[in-house]
């Protein structure tokens, strides 16, 4: 019986992260439950013979960027489905079929996403179960660490932006861009409660805020980019998205929470950063 699924996973210069999570993970999948794309950027070859232990691995090469990565993965695929997750994601041995489970929902289903936890056991912020189409707010609607796409889907928008994406100028959206777009060409996206992964916590202090910062970097390029285009829509969204952040921060100040006001204001900053770089540098 031909596969229905590719997982693929990016990974960059962090083998110790690879071993820790992600391969415990792979080896627990069942016989042939889909065709595995470990994608390495790595400088050294760590990864490479870590993926050596994994049955029917097919471990690639690419140039250093997410979007690249997951690129090389779509182009590589032998499949109608991909799945994608991170080499700091933990996962159960169900989650692929659910994902399957997902798409045979509709054939219109373009994108299934699920939910993650972190290191505690705490909810990963996502939407709500259910069936998302254009013109829905892309911003947090997936996590790029527990998502699957449709190729057909991608044949009809195209690949990941690698001008967006960790590894690129504009550190994040690349996940959010794809959802837009894929919305806009008439697909949906089905976020799925019965598929949830342990997205592990290691970043704490300032590479927390750098890395919502960046969150907020894709969010602007992104909106610059489809706004240069004639999209006002996705310049609406971004709006709604601002304010929403801004209401957060409102609470968190009332609450007396710090930490929480300076995770929204690095990522305020960062979307007015990407924003404007995205206009003057014709994203």
């Amino acid at each position: 019986m031909a596969r229905l699924i590719s997982l693929a996973i990016v990974t960059r210069d962090r083998a110790d992260l690879f071993e820790r999570f992600a391969l415990p993970s792979l080896l627990g999948l069942p016989a042939d439950a889909a065709e595995v794309l470990v994608v390495d950027q790595s400088t050294g070859d760590s990864t490479r013979t870590l993926t050596e232990h994994v049955p029917g691995v097919r471990y690639l090469r690419s140039e250093p960027g997410l979007s690249r990565g997951r690129n090389a993965a779509l182009r590589a695929a032998s499949t109608p489905l991909v799945a994608f997750t991170d080499d700091d994601v933990e996962f159960g041995p169900g989650w692929l079929e659910g994902i399957r489970e997902g798409f045979a929902r509709d054939p219109r289903i373009g994108v299934v996403c699920g939910l993650g936890v972190d290191s505690s056991g705490r909810p990963v912020p996502g939407r709500l179960p259910g069936v998302y189409a254009w013109p829905t707010n892309p911003f947090g609607l997936a996590h790029g660490f527990n998502m699957a796409i449709r190729l057909r889907a991608v044949e009809d928008v195209g690949l990941f932006d690698e001008r967006l994406g960790a590894g690129a100028e504009f550190r994040s959206g690349e996940d959010s861009d794809m959802l837009y777009r894929i919305m806009r060409a008439g697909w949906t996206v089905l976020c799925h409660d019965g598929i949830t992964v342990v997205h592990h916590t290691w970043r704490y202090g300032p590479d927390a805020l750098r890395l919502h910062g960046g969150y907020g970097m894709g969010a602007g390029a992104q909106t610059a980019k489809h706004l240069r285009r004639g999209d006002r829509t996705a310049g609406r969204l971004a709006l709604v998205e601002a304010a929403r952040h801004a209401l957060t921060v409102a609470r968190w100040t009332a609450k007396r929470r710090p930490r929480g006001v300076m995770v929204q204001l690095a990522w305020g900053t960062g979307l007015a950063r990407g924003f404007v770089r995205g206009l003057t540098r014709r994203l």
